[in-house]
């Protein structure tokens, strides 16, 4: 019972990951990672590797308490 709770939990969290793109300056676009409050920043990271699977740059994190958000460069 406690495996599945975990589980439940772990996808609930991974699901409040949202992934926009904004244009940046000189072409291309950077992406921006929005995780609830509860996710752990961590969440974060790990769907920016999967928007991102050969690297990305971090430009800027930022966490106001209610949402966490991580913009990234996947032009490295």
């Amino acid at each position: 019972m406690k495996r599945i709770l975990l589980l439940a939990i772990a996808t609930i969290l991974t699901g409040c990951t949202t992934a926009s793109s904004v244009p940046k300056p000189g072409g291309g676009a950077y992406h921006i990672i929005g995780c609830g409050t509860a996710a752990p920043l961590r969440i974060c990271y790990e769907r920016a590797n999967k928007e991102c699977p050969t690297g990305y740059k971090v430009i800027s994190t930022d966490n106001d308490g209610v949402r966490k958000e991580l913009t990234i460069d996947c032009d490295k």
